[in-house]
């Protein structure tokens, strides 16, 4: 019997689908809750009321207010966000081709993070009270409590402009347009080494402290002493055995820990002039273009939706122990 069933899937979509809906309302609400006109921008001091009034059709703005929302409800869900008030083109536009840096920068980060953070929190967890565990569990609450942009300042300074490691900043190289595919391969890994490890050694700490503390839950439990008895090996019964029956918390705090990720890859990515989501959305906050910042949030907010509902079937396959939508 399949430990979950399509009528919990089905459940959990809805409840996704109906949260991402919220996020729209929301938005919608802040859209017009702003003050001033959000045209303001563009209309200069030489523009005629036909100009204007022109400009205020192109972006809806002259329907009522009940009609605006059922527009921008089914734009946004169909994810046509309109026009980019400071680029003048197609929002969908900019959010798909600064949607592939961000997952570039995002996914290294993420598999990093969690790699250290299990790996580590596996081991201090299993060794509780020595040496290690006591370094290594005041080094993580050290470095979870470090603002995001501190570290990024710090291993930029040293990093690159002092040592000269690593580029400063972009994604690759500035005026540069013709090279190989292996050169900018190179180009990339070396333009994206210092965000990514700003990343992955703040957040590695999160994950290394959810699993120390689940595993001192099963370091004494019935099935670690009888893989002992069967003569499994020390590493063998703390990764098989302790490790993952140890991971569902750790699971559970990875929905946490994107957020902080993604909010994290907001200010990093402007830090290091990232050309992702997150530096489009404080540059569209900071061009008062609202369409483009609100849609930015809204792809953002749909991301962690989507992942959290892929979550609730990953734990299925961690832990043979939950079931989903049984009669039970």
């Amino acid at each position: 019997m399949a430990r979950i069933s399509g009528k919990y899937i089905a459940r959990r979509a809805v409840i996704s689908v109906i949260t991402i809906y919220a996020l729209a309302t929301l938005l919608f609400v802040l859209l017009h809750a702003m003050p001033g006109d959000i045209l303001n921008t563009l209309i200069g001091p030489g523009m005629s009321q036909e100009q204007i009034q022109d400009l205020r059709t192109r972006f809806g703005l002259n329907e009522p207010l009940w009609r605006q929302y059922i527009d921008f409800i089914t734009s946004y869900l169909v994810f046509d966000f309109g026009y980019s008030i400071s680029e003048l083109e197609p929002v969908s536009n900019l959010i798909g081709r600064r949607l592939v840096p961000t997952l570039i920068l995002f996914v290294p980060a993420f598999i990093l993070q969690y790699a250290i953070g299990t790996a580590a929190g596996t081991y201090l967890g299993w060794n509780r009270g020595s040496k290690f565990d006591v370094l290594g569990f005041t080094g993580g609450l050290f470095m979870y409590s470090l603002p995001f942009f501190w570290l990024a300042w710090l291993l930029l300074g040293v990093l690159s402009f002092q040592l000269g490691w690593f580029p400063a900043g972009q994604m690759l190289p500035a005026f540069t347009t013709e090279y190989t595919w292996f050169e900018g391969l190179i180009s990339l890994l070396t333009h994206m080494t210092i965000p990514v490890i700003s990343l992955a050694l703040i957040g590695w700490a999160g994950p290394m402290l959810v699993m120390r503390t689940s595993m001192q839950d099963v370091v004494d439990a019935d099935y670690i002493d009888f893989a002992r008895a069967q003569g499994y090996p020390e590493s063998t019964v703390m990764t098989k055995f302790g490790g993952r029956n140890a991971l569902i918390p750790v699971a559970t705090q990875a929905i946490i820990g994107i957020a902080f990720l993604i909010d994290g890859s907001v200010i990093v990515e402007t830090v290091f002039s990232w050309p992702g989501i997150g530096k489009l959305l404080v540059d569209s906050i900071l061009n008062r273009d609202l369409p483009t910042a609100l849609a930015a949030f809204y792809v953002l907010g749909v991301l962690i939706v989507t992942l959290r509902f892929i979550t609730d079937i990953v734990y299925t396959y961690l832990d043979p122990r939950i079931t989903f939508g049984g009669d039970a």
